[in-house]
C-alpha cells in the first residue's frame, strides 16, 4: 500500500509540476519564478507565493552547482562538480538529461547562457579557464586562461557583447571582457574591498552588475566599468552565495541560513526570506522571459559568415568568428583550419591528451580512447593518422585515430613493461623497448610479423627513437651501466654512442635537420645534446629540472614532461633559452610526442612496395640498404624476399645462446633468450612449440616458446650440473640427469611433481634419451667404467646395455629403425646398436677428433665436433654423403632436429595422464600391451587407489646457506633428500616448521644487513616477511603449533620475543617481548608446548641454560656450571628429555626437563655441531665443518653414524612432526588461543593467560592491557616489569625499577646542602628546624634532641656537652673539630664522657640493627629454600590502584 501511494504521489507531483510549467510559459506578466540548485535537485519556486513548496524540476543529482536556462528554447543547464560535467534537460521532459560537456572539466563553478547567440559559457576554478561552446557542447573553445585564479560566477550581456566574472583566488577581483575572448577588451573592474566574491548578476536596464562577498558579508553594485560602486546590503549577511535580479528586487541564496533572501536593489530595504530550509542552496536565476529579452543578433544571419563559432563582441561589427580549441583561424577571419596541425600528444596514465601548439592557450584535450589504464609511451604515424601507445598495466600496445575511431590492440602477448615506442613511418613498422623482457622488438604497424631484434646485453632499455631515412634506431638504457646506443633498423652494427656521465637517461629525440640527438637525464637533472655519432656533447639545460620523463622535439623547441613539477615545458633547442611552461599542475605525466599531424618527411626503398619483402622490410644505412626479415619461427628463402615456415630445422646450444639452422637454406638464427649462461642439453615439445634446456651455469632447467617468448625456469632448486635432458612428449614429463648430484629425476613439464627416479649406484650420468612409446629411458655414465644403461620410465628394470665404451656425450634414437646412435669422445667414433644394445655397428670412424652432440632425422645423422668447430651430417647407415652444415661454431653442447616425426607414438599416459594425480610413468610393452605406473613426487606416498598421492607427515628439514632440504627417513631410510623450491633464501641460520599450516620459518638475509624472519610453504608459495627491521638481529626461532605462536631471540637487543602467527598477514613485524635486560644474552631456544615451558641458552659470563614459562615468569637456571659455550637445544617432550650441544666442550648432553639426571651422550667425537634435533629414536646433528649429518640413539648415545654426507654450509636441522588432530584439539590453547588476548600456555591441565613485558593482566584473567598511569605519589619506571614505585624510593640508593631508571639522573647536593630521601637538596640550615622542607619530610625525621648535636657526615646525635671534650663521640670526628685550645684536660669530665659515649653508641647500634632488619623485611620476599641467583622473578610486584589486582605468580618445583 505504501509503495502504491508513493508512486501515485510522485506521478501527481510530476503532473502538477508540468501544469505549473505550462502556466509559467504561457504567462506574459506576473510574479517571477526562481530557478535554483541545491546540489541534489534543480527546483522552481514562485517568488511571491512564499508559502508554497518548490517544484523539483530535476532530481537525484550528484552535486549540482551553477544553473542557467534558455527561455526561448525551453532548456535548463547546470554544472555538476562531482561528476565534472555540464548537463542539460528540456523543461517539458525533465526526466531526460544529457551530458553535453563531460571531459576536460575539474571544478565548473560558474555557468551562463547566451540566449541570443545560443552559446554556453562557463568557468572552471581548478583548470582556471573560461570556455564557450554551442548549446549542444560542440565547438568548444577556451576564451580566457591567463591570470585566472579560481574564477567562479559568470554573467553575460549579449546585447553589448560583454561578460563578467568573479575571481576569488589569491588576488580576488571582478573582471569584465568581451564575449569573443578578445584580450584587448578585458579589464579588472573591482579589486578593492573584496575578498570572496561569490554571486554575480546583471541589471540590463541600468547597465550595472551586482555582486556578493561571502567573507565581507555585503552586496554591492557598480557600473560595467567598475565606477559608481554602491552598497546595497552591508553586514547581516552570513554567507551569500549566488545572486539574481528581477525588476527592482535582488534575490540571493545563503549557505548559512539555508534560505533564499530578497531586498530592494537600490538600498537593500524590504529584506525578507523568500524560501527557507533548503538543503545546501547553490546558484539561483529568475526564470522569466523578461530576463532574456529578444533583440538584434549580429550572428543571426548565416552565423555571421563564420565557419565555426560566431561570438558576440563589444566592438564593431559586434561579433567575432572563432575556432574550436586548438584550431587556428585563417587569415580571412572567417574560416577555421581543418584541424590543429602542430600537436603535443601526451600520455597521462589513465588518459591520452592532445595539446595544440597552433593556439596560445595550450589546452589539454582528452582523446576519446577507451580503457586506458597506464599509458606510458606513445608515438604517431603521420601517414595513416594513428596514435600508438603502450599500456604498462594491461601490458599491450594499441592504436587509434585521433578521433577515437579504429581502436585496436596490435600487440597483446609477451609485453611486460613497454617503456619506449617508435613508429617507422617509411617502412610501416613499429619498434618498442621492454624493460621487463629486456628486448627491442619490431612488428608491422598492423601488429603482424613480430620479430625480436635485440635481446642481449640490455639491462633497462627505455626511450627509443628512429631515423628511418638514414636506417638507424637509437635507445637509452638506464641499467647498471647507463648508456645511449645506436643500431641499424634490423638490429645490426650496434654501438654505444654515449656511455659516460649518465644516470637515468629517460627521454630521447632526434633533430633530422641539424643531425643532432637530444636526451633528458633524470638523475643528473639536465638536458644534453650531441651529434648523431656521439661527438660534440654539451649540456643544453641544467637548472630547474626535477625529473624529466617524456621528451620530444619539434621545430626549434625541445618539449618534456616532469614527474615532480607536474608540468610540460619547452626550450629553444639551440640556445637552451626561451624556456616556457606549456602546462602545469597536471599530475601523472608520462610520455610525450610533438608532431605535425599530416607531415611525413624522408624515404627509403622500403617505402616502395615493402621492397618486395613478404613480411618485414628493415632499412640499413647505405651501402647495405634494405633487408627483408622474417618473424620468429619463419625463415628467409634464398631469394632474400620470401619467408616460409620450415618443415624441420636444427636446434643447438652454444653455452651462452641457443640457435637454429634451416635444413633448407642453412640460415642461422639466434633464439632471443635472456640470461643464458652455459646451456647444455636441449629438447622440445611439439605440442606447444616450446623448447627446453638445461643451464649448468645458472643451475636451472628452463623453457620458452620457439620465438623466445614466455621464458621461465621450471627447475631452479637442487640442481648441480644438469647435463642430460629429454622430454616425454606423451605423458608431458621431463627427465634429466645431474652429474653433480648423481641423480636422474623426472617432473611434469611445468616443473611440478618432481621425483628422484634413480640415485643409487649412479656416478656421473651424462647423455639421456627417451623412448616414450616403448616406455624406456637410456643414459650414459662417465664413471670409472663408462656405461650405457636402460630402465623403464618409472626407474624400474634397470640394466646395463653396454660397458665397453668410451665417454659418450651424445645419444639419440632412430624411432623408425629402432636403433641407438651415440658419439664416443675417447674412441673418436659414432656407433649404433639396436635398442637392446646388440647388433653394434661403427657408422663413422674417421675425422672425429672430438664428437659431442648427435641427433637423427630421416636418413641422416647430425653431429657436432668441438675440435673441428663444425656441425656435419652423413648417412645414418653407411656414413656416406658426409656434408658440413656449419663451420666456425664453437662450444656446441647439444643439438636435435625439430620436427613432428621426432615426437610420435602413444601410450596410456597420453590420455588424461593415465588418471594419475601427479606423474604417469610408462612401462615397456608386454605382449603388445602398454602399461604404466602412477608415481608421486619424492617423499610423497601413493595412496591405496594407486592414483593419488599424499604428502609426508613427519620429516627432517635441513638448512644450508641458501637452501632448505627435506629428508624423509620412514619407511625408507635410504630415501634421497629433496631441496624445497623456496625462492630468496640467503644466509640461513635457523629454521623451524609449523605442522598445522605447513609453513617453513627461517632466519636469514644478506650479509652485512639485518637478518629477518620469513616463512613459506614447502612448495615455495606464499613467501612472506614475518619480522624485519634495522634495529633487530634474530638469532633463533621456535614455533608453538598449539597456541599459534612464534618465539625468537634477538642477539642485538638481547631479548626473547613472541609473535602471534594469526597476525603475520594483518600486522607484519608485530612482536611482543617476554624477556630482556642488560643481564641477558639469550641465543638458542626450544619449546615444550605441552607444558608451556621455554628453554634457552644465556651466554652471559658464566653461561647458563634456563627455563621459564611462555611468558618469561617462573624462571630458573637449570645449568650454570660445567658449561663451555652452550649452543643448540633440542627437546623430546614425550620422553621428557632436554638435549644440548656444547660448542666449547664439543659434546652433547641431556637431562630431564627439570635439569635433573644430567649426563653426557657424546663426547670428543664431534666438532662444532651447529644444530641438533630429535626425530624418532635418534638425536640428529649437523656438522658444518665436516659437511655431514650425524645421528645417535637418543637414550644411550650409541649407534653413532652419518646419515648424509654431501651437504655443504650446513646451518640448522629441525624435526617436522605430525600432530594428530585429536591431540591438537586436546591442548588448552588450540581453541581461540584459550580465549587469551596475548599469551596462552598450559599450566598443568588448565589454560593460563599471561602478558608480555610492559602489559598487565586484567581482572578477567584473559585480557592484557597497557599499564595504568602512575599516581602523583608514584614514580614511573621507564621500562621493565616494574611500572610504578613510591616516589620516596626515587634516588634512595637502591634500584627498585628493573631498568634502574629510579636511580638515574639523581641530583648531587653541595657541601652546604642536605639530601632528602627523594634525592632533592635543601639548605643544611633547614634540617631539623621543625618545618619540613623535603617532600617526604625526611629533613625532620631522626632529629636530635634539644640538648644534642648532630654529627656532620651522618645522622648520629651526641650530647652537646660532649662537644670539644677531647674525646671523639662522632664516628666522623666532627664533634672534636674546630675546637678552641685548652691548657689542661679535665679527667673527671673525660671519664664521664667515655661512659656516655659507650651508652650512646650501644643505643645507636641497636637502633641501626633494628632499622636494617626492618628494611630487609620490607624489600625481601619470603625465604625460599633455593638460591635466589637461580630463581629470578621476572614480574615483580607493581603498585596497583584500588580497582586493580596484582596477578599472582606461581612457581612449582
Amino acid at each position: 500500500m505504501y509503495s502504491f501511494g508513493k508512486t501515485l504521489y510522485v506521478r501527481m507531483e510530476k503532473c502538477l509540476a508540468f501544469v505549473l510549467i505550462i502556466r509559467i510559459l504561457a504567462s506574459v506578466q506576473g510574479s517571477p519564478f526562481l530557478l535554483f540548485s541545491n546540489r541534489k535537485d534543480i527546483c522552481l519556486i514562485d517568488a511571491q507565493n512564499v508559502k508554497c513548496n518548490s517544484t523539483v524540476m530535476v532530481d537525484k543529482l550528484e552535486d549540482a552547482a551553477a544553473v542557467d536556462f534558455v527561455y526561448s528554447e525551453g532548456l535548463i543547464f547546470w554544472t555538476d562538480v562531482s561528476l565534472e560535467a555540464i548537463k542539460m534537460t528540456q523543461i517539458n521532459n525533465t526526466s531526460v538529461t544529457i551530458a553535453i560537456i563531460s571531459t576536460g572539466l575539474a571544478s565548473p563553478d560558474g555557468l551562463a547562457c547566451d540566449w541570443l547567440g545560443k552559446k554556453l559559457y562557463w568557468t572552471d576554478a581548478e583548470t582556471n579557464r573560461i570556455e564557450v561552446s554551442n548549446l549542444d557542447g560542440t565547438m568548444r573553445k577556451v576564451l580566457y586562461w591567463q591570470d585566472l585564479d579560481q574564477p567562479r560566477a559568470v554573467a553575460l550581456d549579449p546585447f553589448r557583447g560583454m561578460m563578467f566574472w568573479t575571481d576569488w583566488g589569491k588576488v580576488p577581483k571582478i573582471e569584465g571582457a568581451g564575449m569573443d575572448g578578445n584580450m584587448a577588451s578585458r579589464s579588472v573592474i573591482v579589486d578593492k574591498n573584496i575578498f570572496w566574491p561569490n554571486g554575480l548578476t546583471i541589471d540590463y536596464e541600468d547597465l550595472k552588475i551586482y555582486f556578493a562577498d561571502a567573507k565581507l558579508s555585503f552586496i554591492h553594485s557598480c557600473n560595467y566599468d567598475g565606477s559608481n560602486r554602491n552598497v546595497v546590503v552591508n553586514k547581516y549577511l552570513p554567507h551569500p552565495f549566488a545572486l539574481t535580479l528581477y525588476q527592482d528586487t535582488i534575490f540571493w541564496t545563503d549557505w548559512q541560513t539555508a534560505s533564499i533572501h530578497s531586498c530592494n536593489k537600490l538600498n537593500g530595504s524590504n529584506q525578507k526570506v523568500v524560501y527557507s530550509n533548503i538543503y545546501s542552496p547553490m546558484d539561483i536565476q529568475v526564470f522569466a522571459a523578461e530576463r532574456q529579452q529578444s533583440g538584434s543578433n549580429p550572428c543571426g544571419a548565416n552565423n555571421g559568415g563564420c565557419s565555426h563559432l560566431c561570438l558576440m563582441s563589444p566592438s564593431k561589427p559586434y561579433f567575432s568568428c572563432a575556432c574550436p580549441t586548438g584550431v587556428k583561424l585563417q587569415t580571412d577571419g572567417k574560416t577555421c583550419a581543418k584541424d590543429a596541425e602542430n600537436l603535443l600528444l601526451l600520455a597521462r596514465r589513465t588518459d591520452i591528451r592532445r595539446i595544440s601548439l597552433d593556439t596560445p592557450d595550450y589546452t589539454a584535450v582528452i582523446l576519446p580512447f577507451d580503457d586506458v589504464k597506464h599509458a606510458i609511451a606513445l608515438d604517431y604515424d603521420p601517414i595513416e593518422g594513428y596514435v600508438y601507445w603502450a599500456d604498462d598495466d594491461v601490458r599491450n600496445i594499441r592504436r587509434a585515430q585521433l578521433d577515437g575511431s579504429g581502436l585496436e590492440v596490435i600487440v597483446s602477448s609477451e609485453v611486460d613493461h613497454p617503456d619506449g615506442i617508435a613508429v617507422d613511418w617509411i617502412g610501416r613498422n613499429l619498434y618498442w623497448t621492454d624493460t621487463g623482457t629486456d628486448r627491442i622488438e619490431v612488428v608491422r604497424l598492423n601488429g603482424t610479423h613480430r620479430r625480436v631484434l635485440i635481446s642481449e646485453e640490455l639491462d633497462e632499455p627505455r626511450a627509443i627513437c628512429l631515423d628511418p631515412a638514414a636506417g638507424y634506431m637509437y635507445w637509452t638504457d638506464w641499467g647498471k651501466e647507463p648508456k645511449i646506443e645506436r643500431a641499424n633498423l634490423d638490429g645490426s652494427d650496434r654501438i654505444a654512442l654515449i656511455n659516460t656521465s649518465l644516470g637515468w637517461p629517460n627521454g630521447l629525440a632526434i633533430d633530422f635537420q641539424d643531425r643532432k640527438i637530444y636526451w633528458g637525464e633524470a638523475k643528473e637533472d639536465r638536458i644534453e645534446v650531441a651529434n648523431l655519432d656521439g661527438t660534440g656533447r654539451r649540456v643544453l639545460v641544467k637548472d630547474g629540472l626535477a625529473h624529466i620523463f617524456g621528451f620530444s622535439l619539434l621545430g626549434d623547441y625541445i618539449y618534456w614532461t616532469d614527474w615532480q613539477s607536474h608540468s610540460i615545458e619547452r626550450v629553444n633547442k639551440n640556445t637552451g633559452h626561451n624556456r616556457t611552461t606549456i602546462v602545469d599542475a597536471l599530475p601523472d605525466l608520462m610520455g610525450l610526442k610533438a608532431i605535425i599531424v599530416n607531415k611525413a618527411e624522408g624515404t627509403n626503398p622500403c617505402a616502395d612496395n615493402n621492397f618486395g619483402c613478404s613480411h618485414l622490410c628493415l632499412y640499413r644505412p647505405e651501402p647495405k640498404g634494405p633487408v627483408c626479415a622474417c618473424p620468429m619461427g619463419s625463415e628467409l628463402l634464398s631469394n632474400g624476399k620470401t619467408c616460409i615456415v620450415p618443415e624441420a630445422f636444427l636446434l643447438f646450444t652454444r653455452q651462452d645462446n641457443i640457435q637454429r639452422i634451416s635444413l633448407e637454406t642453412n640460415y642461422v638464427v639466434q633464439i632471443p633468450l635472456q640470461g643464458v649462461q652455459k646451456a647444455k642439453a636441449i629438447d622440445f615439445n611439439i605440442r606447444d612449440n616450446r623448447i627446453f634446456w638445461t643451464d649448468v651455469g645458472m643451475q636451472t632447467i628452463s623453457r620458452a616458446f620457439m620465438n623466445g617468448s614466455s621464458m621461465e625456469h621450471i627447475i631452479q632448486f637442487g640442481l648441480v650440473f644438469p647435463e642430460g635432458m629429454a622430454v616425454d612428449w606423451i605423458a608431458n614429463n621431463i627427465y634429466w640427469a645431474d652429474s653433480g648430484s648423481n641423480r636422474i629425476e623426472v617432473a611434469r613439464l611445468d616443473g611440478s611433481a618432481r621425483k628422484v627416479l634413480i640415485w643409487k649406484n649412479l656416478t656421473h650420468p651424462r647423455a639421456l634419451i627417451l623412448d616414450p612409446p616403448n616406455g624406456y629411458i637410456y643414459w650414459t655414465t662417465w664413471s670409472g667404467t663408462p656405461k650405457l644403461e636402460r630402465a623403464s620410465l618409472d626407474g624400474s628394470n634397470r640394466e646395463v646395455l653396454l660397458s665397453d665404451l668410451g665417454r659418450v656425450h651424445g645419444l639419440t634414437i632412430d624411432y623408425t629403425e629402432k636403433k641407438l646412435f651415440w658419439s664416443d669422445m675417447d674412441n673418436h667414433i659414432i656407433e649404433s646398436s639396436d635398442l637392446e644394445g646388440k647388433n653394434r655397428v661403427c657408422v663413422i670412424t674417421q675425422e672425429l677428433p672430438s664428437p659431442m652432440a648427435i641427433t637423427q632425422y630421416q636418413d641422416y645423422l647430425f653431429w657436432s665436433d668441438w675440435q673441428m668447430r663444425t656441425i656435419e651430417r652423413a648417412n645414418k647407415t653407411s656414413g656416406a654423403n658426409r656434408t658440413q652444415i656449419q663451420d666456425n661454431v664453437d662450444n656446441v653442447m647439444d643439438l636435435l632436429i625439430f620436427h613432428q616425426s621426432r615426437q610420435s607414438g602413444w601410450n596410456e599416459c597420453g590420455t588424461h595422464n593415465g588418471g594419475c594425480s601427479h606423474l604417469c610413468l610408462a612401462n615397456p610393452r608386454k605382449e603388445g600391451n602398454s602399461s604404466y605406473t602412477c608415481a608421486c613426487p619424492t617423499h610423497y606416498s601413493l595412496n591405496p587407489d594407486n592414483k593419488t598421492c599424499s604428502a609426508p607427515r613427519s620429516f627432517l628439514l635441513i638448512s644450508q646457506k641458501n637452501l632448505i632440504s627435506r629428508l624423509v627417513l620412514e619407511p625408507d631410510e635410504n630415501s634421497p633428500d629433496v631441496v624445497l623450491p623456496i625462492p630468496g633464501l640467503r644466509n640461513i641460520i635457523s629454521i623451524d616448521y609449523d605442522p598445522m599450516e605447513g609453513y617453513v620459518y627461517w632466519i636469514g638475509g644478506k650479509i652485512g644487513k639485518p637478518k629477518s624472519i620469513r616463512r613459506a610453504h614447502d612448495n615455495g608459495s606464499e613467501s612472506t616477511v614475518v619480522l624485519a627491521g634495522d634495529n633487530i638481529q634474530p638469532y633463533d626461532l621456535a614455533v608453538d603449533p598449539y597456541s599459534r605462536s612464534l618465539f625468537w631471540t634477538c642477539s642485538q637487543l638481547n631479548k626473547i620475543g613472541i609473535i602471534k602467527i594469526k597476525t603475520i598477514m594483518t600486522q607484519p613485524s608485530k612482536s611482543w617481548v617476554i624477556i630482556k635486560g642488560e643481564s641477558e644474552r639469550p641465543r638458542n631456544i626450544v619449546l615444550n608446548p605441552l607444558k608451556g615451558h621455554l628453554y634457552w641458552t644465556n651466554l652471559m659470563t658464566p653461561p647458563k641454560i634456563e627455563r621459564s614459562a611462555f611468558d618469561g615468569t617462573e624462571r630458573i637456571a637449570l645449568f650454570k656450571l660445567d658449561l663451555g659455550r652452550p649452543g643448540p637445544l633440542a627437546i623430546d617432550p614425550v620422553a621428557e628429555k632436554l638435549y644440548w650441544a656444547d660448542l666449547g666442550m664439543n659434546r652433547i648432553e641431556c637431562s630431564d626437563l627439570s635439569g635433573g639426571n644430567r649426563r653426557v651422550l657424546l663426547d670428543n667425537q664431534l666438532k662444532n655441531p651447529k644444530a641438533i634435533s630429535v626425530f624418532g629414536n635418534y638425536l640428529y646433528w649437523v656438522n658444518r665443518d665436516q659437511n655431514v649429518i650425524g645421528r645417535m640413539n637418543k637414550e644411550t648415545g650409541k649407534n653413532v653414524e652419518f646419515v648424509q654426507g654431501r651437504f655443504s654450509e650446513l646451518s640448522d636441522i629441525c624435526a617436522a612432526l605430525y600432530i594428530k588432530p585429536s591431540n591438537f584439539e586436546k591442548h588448552s590453547c588450540t581453541n581461540n588461543n584459550g580465549n587469551c588476548s596475548h599469551i596462552c600456555f598450559n599450566d598443568g591441565s588448565v589454560v593460563r593467560c599471561s602478558c608480555p613485558i610492559d602489559m598487565f593482566l586484567k581482572l578477567d584473567h584473559k585480557t592484557c592491557a597497557d599499564p595504568r598511569a602512575c599516581s602523583s605519589k608514584e614514580f614511573t619506571c621507564v621500562s621493565g616489569d616494574t611500572h610504578c614505585i613510591p616516589r620516596t624510593w626515587k634516588c634512595n640508593g637502591t634500584a627498585e625499577c628493573t631498568d634502574n631508571s629510579d636511580e638515574q639522573n639523581c641530583p648531587k647536593c653541595s657541601s652546604d646542602q642536605w639530601k632528602c630521601k627523594d634525592g632533592t637538596c635543601i639548605s643544611e640550615n633547614n634540617v631539623c628546624d621543625g618545618k619540613p622542607e623535603c617532600a617526604d619530610h625526611s629533613d625532620e625525621a631522626n632529629c636530635c634532641e634539644k640538648d644534642e648535636s648532630r654529627c656532620t657526615q651522618s645522622e648520629q646525635c651526641y650530647k652537646s656537652i660532649l662537644r670539644c671534650n677531647g674525646q671523639q663521640d662522632c664516628r666522623d670526628g666532627s664533634d672534636e673539630q674546630s675546637c678552641p685550645s685548652r691548657l689542661a684536660p679535665d679527667h673527671t669530665s673525660s671519664q664521664t664522657s667515655r661512659y656516655t659515649v659507650v651508652i650512646v653508641v650501644g643505643i645507636i647500634f641497636l637502633v641501626f640493627t633494628f632499622a636494617i632488619v626492618f628494611a630487609c623485611r620490607r624489600k625481601s620476599p619470603p625465604p625460599l629454600n633455593y638460591d635466589e641467583r637461580d630463581i629470578l622473578m621476572m614480574k615483580p610486584l607493581n603498585p596497583q590502584s584500588e580497582n586493580q589486582t596484582t596477578p599472582t605468580t606461581k612457581i612449582n618445583y
